[in-house]
C-alpha cells in the first residue's frame, strides 16, 4: 500500500500542468470633423482722400479661414462718386484701381488688381469681380490671423472733377471652397 500512495501523489503532480494564457485585444478608432470656416474683419478702414491729385489709400482686413478660400469684392457705385450734377467740362465720377492681397500660411501670397468698374454687381472680368465665380482664390491653402491689404488708387481724370464729397462702397465676401 505504500507504493500506492506514492504513485497517487506522483499522478497527481503530473497532472497539474498550467493552461496556457490567453489575450483580449480591443480596437477604438475615435474620429471627428472640423468644418471650413472663413471670416474676414475690418482692421483699419481707408483714409478721407484728397482727390485733388493721383494718388492712392490703403485699408487692412483681418482673414481667418482654415481651408481654402475665395475672395471677391462689389463696388456699390463702380467709381468714387458725388451726387453733385457735373456740368460741361467736368465730371462728378473717379473710376480707381484695387489691389487686394492676402498673405497665406504658407508664406506666400494671394492677390489681385481690378478697376473700379469691374467690380460692380453682375460683372466677371477680374478675379475680384462679384460675378467670378473662382474669385481671388488661395489655391487650397489657409489664412489664419493674416491681414490682408486693399489698396485704392487713381489717376485724376482729363475732365476736372466737380465740387463735392465722393464715396464709393465696397463689399468684401469671402468664402470656403473645397
Amino acid at each position: 500500500m505504500r507504493v500506492r500512495a506514492l504513485l497517487g501523489v506522483g499522478v497527481i503532480c503530473a497532472l497539474q500542468a498550467s493552461a496556457p494564457a490567453r489575450a483580449d485585444s480591443l480596437t477604438i478608432t475615435a474620429s471627428g470633423t472640423i468644418q471650413p470656416s472663413c471670416s474676414v474683419a475690418v482692421q483699419a478702414a481707408f483714409q478721407s482722400a484728397d482727390f485733388t491729385a493721383s494718388g492712392s489709400s490703403t485699408a487692412q482686413a483681418l482673414v481667418n479661414c482654415n481651408g481654402g478660400f475665395r475672395i471677391n469684392v462689389t463696388s456699390a457705385n463702380g467709381a468714387a462718386k458725388t451726387t453733385n450734377q457735373a456740368s460741361s467740362g467736368f465730371t462728378n465720377a473717379l473710376s480707381y484701381t484695387l489691389g487686394l492681397s492676402v498673405p497665406l500660411d504658407d508664406s506666400s501670397t494671394a492677390s489681385a488688381i481690378c478697376t473700379s468698374a469691374s467690380l460692380v454687381a453682375g460683372q466677371s472680368t477680374c478675379a475680384l469681380s462679384p460675378g467670378n465665380a473662382t474669385g481671388l482664390s488661395s489655391g487650397g491653402k489657409t489664412a489664419m490671423g493674416k491681414v490682408a491689404t486693399l489698396t485704392a488708387s487713381w489717376v485724376l481724370p482729363a475732365q476736372k472733377l466737380v465740387a463735392g464729397s465722393y464715396s464709393d462702397t465696397l463689399t468684401v465676401s469671402i468664402a470656403s471652397v473645397p
